[in-house]
């Protein structure tokens, strides 16, 4: 556009010079586009304009810092002296007389030991007018000149191929190395070519490597996942415009060893996973369990954060204020783990109706509330029983051994924080608090979605295994599973036969049993050792229970008594042959005594047998009497004799 005129209302008209439409702009409203880019102003009465960091002297155009040092500063002031002197002289470009007397006018008013000559006074003066008296112009240009690089075009491409070949490498040599490389390259030149090519130093290579960009050079030494994370930055963020638009879903391992609650055995460090809404920073649901990242976690966390908290509020006194958060969030983003890529966990977010976003590789930052969430976990667990990092020289105190906090009380105090204390924290940036944020979305947003039932949602969670399925009904972890349902099944089919169980590791109460035909899942309770047993019961806590009861047989000695009771009950089943051996007669003749145990019972008494001690021989009937005389006579001996 060319300047056309200047109206009498204050406005400006300017010219297209392609096709002559005149544009009307007011003067405000011109320059703010002048400001904002949107117009450049490249000539002004047949010149080229230049920003004040965009000097042109004559022909030669140089770019000028926008920081300047402090004698740069204090040189551009001493000139400026002489040349605005000049200028308010009126002094014409050729007249050396005029110079010389603005020159003798100033060192009277401001003494100064090496005055500048007439060349170099006239030098200044017409860079500052050629340049539309940018003070920038008198600064000292020697630091901005571009110095030629003193090394051969063949020199400088074999070092550039060197670099790339060595030192651009993944995993590649040291600036060093490379430099060595490069000598060794240099010689085999000159050897080759017979000529001395000059030989550069190392702070050459230094500088040709520093002039790569940082980002390429450890993109290709160290891959892009590190590249990508040393050199991040944030722009707009996700673009969170409500409440439950985008929840965040990620897993920590606590830093505390716990008790359990039965026992009081230190059972370990449980792991938590957090349900986050993005937009307010509200914690829309915890869970804690000692199975780490999986399925199961993932799903009992995401029923935690749609379920209303009002029976969890009142099932734990300690929480004096509501915990609101509830409803399916319209996207759930997760990580990479192998849960979050399960068939399953995909079942889950189709019944919920909701989408998944997965956070690229090696990028956690692009979910920082969630990260930043676990640590603030951490942070707040009692000393007692906590897990520090490892230390240099430093022998640390074993967590198992300090452990003093129950399951229990840990699940209340995780609760109880984040329904009460981590909504309440002020962000140091904006300036706002997590409840605030979500109270308000709750008011300006529709009612929370609901889904209509749990049941496809708990089977689909639970933990998958085969077993057996017979008369006894199903044997899992030594606990057994019947009821009428599946024994009426077992009846109209096969009396037995195998299929797919799916448990819940935090309730071993019941289970779901997968029937072959109907391929429809069965519910079965717990019937052994008892239906109270499983109700609320862990798989983690029924096998410690398990293994505290096989140590205390174990303390017990329990092994070794029921193995010197075998010993002693086969010796007794020996002497026991033996004597029957000796005594054995007619089987007719003993059913005729009439023996039985309890007979036996009352012959062996101590009341019996003393009587039969006391109680007189009986004389032989006259049967046994006939037949000693046919007993062949022998001599008698004693084992407790001495025998000569």
């Amino acid at each position: 556009m060319e300047f056309e005129r200047q109206l009498d209302s204050g406005k400006i008209q300017f010219k297209y010079l392609d096709n002559f439409e005149i544009r009307t702009f007011s003067m405000s409203a011109l320059y703010c586009k002048i400001l904002s880019k949107g117009i450049h102003v490249v000539h002004q009465n047949g010149q080229k304009v230049n920003l004040p960091s965009e000097i042109s002297v004559g022909d030669v155009e140089n770019t000028y810092p926008l920081n300047i040092s402090k004698r740069q500063e204090e040189l551009i002031e001493y000139r400026m002296r002489y040349v605005r002197a000049a200028v308010r002289a009126h002094v014409s470009r050729g007249s050396r007389r005029m110079f010389g007397e603005v020159i003798s006018r100033i060192t009277a008013l401001h003494p100064d030991t090496s005055p500048p000559s007439v060349d170099t006074l006239m030098m200044w003066y017409r860079r500052y007018i050629d340049s539309g008296s940018s003070p920038y112009s008198l600064m000292d240009r020697r630091p901005l000149v571009c110095k030629p690089k003193r090394l051969s075009s063949s020199v400088e491409m074999l070092l550039e191929e060197c670099i790339a070949k060595h030192y651009l490498q993944l995993r590649g040599l040291s600036a060093s190395a490379t430099f060595e490389k490069f000598k060794q390259e240099v010689k085999s030149k000159e050897r080759v070519d017979g000529v001395e090519w000059g030989l550069p130093s190392i702070r050459t290579c230094h500088r040709r490597i520093n002039e790569i960009d940082p980002y390429i050079r450890d993109k290709t030494r160290y891959g892009a996942s590190y590249a990508n994370n040393k050199w991040r930055f944030s722009l707009k963020g996700d673009l969170s415009t409500r409440v439950l638009q985008r929840a965040e879903i990620d897993h920590t391992w606590l830093d505390l060893w716990v008790l359990d609650p039965r026992s009081g055995v230190p059972i370990g460090r449980p792991w938590i996973t957090v349900v986050l809404d993005r937009y307010s920073g509200y914690a829309l649901g915890i869970y804690i369990s000692f199975y780490g990242p999986s399925v199961a976690s993932v799903a009992h966390a995401i029923k935690n954060s749609i379920f209303p908290k009002d029976e969890l509020i009142a099932s734990i006194p300690e929480i004096e204020t509501p915990w609101t958060a509830m409803g399916v969030a319209e996207m759930y983003v997760v990580d990479n783990g192998l849960e979050f890529h399960s068939k399953a966990f995909k079942r889950m977010a189709w019944d919920l109706r909701a989408d998944l976003l997965y956070n690229p590789v090696h990028q956690p930052w692009l979910k920082a509330s969630v990260e930043r969430s676990m640590m603030e976990f951490n942070r707040m667990l009692p000393l007692r029983g906590k897990v520090y990092a490892p230390q240099k020289n430093v022998i640390p105190q074993n967590p198992k051994d300090s452990a003093a906090i129950l399951f229990d009380d840990l699940c209340a105090g995780l609760f109880k924080w984040a329904a009460e204390v981590f909504p309440r924290k002020i962000h140091p940036k904006n300036l706002v608090r997590s409840i605030d944020l979500w109270e308000e979305g709750r008011q300006s947003c529709p009612l929370p979605m609901f889904p209509l039932g749990f049941e496809s949602f708990d089977i689909t969670a639970g933990v998958s295994t085969s077993r057996t399925v017979d008369g006894d009904g199903v044997f899992f972890n030594y606990l057994r599973f019947n009821s009428y349902e599946l024994q009426h099944y077992c009846r109209s089919s096969e009396k037995k036969f195998r299929t797919e169980i799916r448990f819940n590791p935090d309730d071993l109460g019941h289970i779901h049993v997968l029937l072959p035909k109907s391929q429809q899942w069965l519910p079965v309770v717990l019937q052994r050792p008892s239906e109270d047993y499983g109700k609320g019961l862990s798989l983690i806590q029924h096998e410690i229970i398990r293994a505290e009861a096989g140590k205390k047989l174990t303390r017990l000695n329990a092994q070794e008594e029921l193995e010197a009771a075998q010993l002693r009950l086969q010796d007794q089943w020996g002497e026991a042959v033996s004597r029957g051996i000796k005594i054995r007669r007619d089987s007719d003749l003993l059913r005729l005594q009439g023996y039985t145990s309890a007979k036996v019972i009352k012959d062996r008494s101590p009341a019996a047998q003393s009587a039969d001690q006391s109680a007189p021989v009986p004389i032989l009937s006259s049967n046994s009497q006939k037949l000693l005389s046919n007993v062949m006579p022998f001599k008698t001996f004693s084992l407790e004799e001495d025998f000569v």
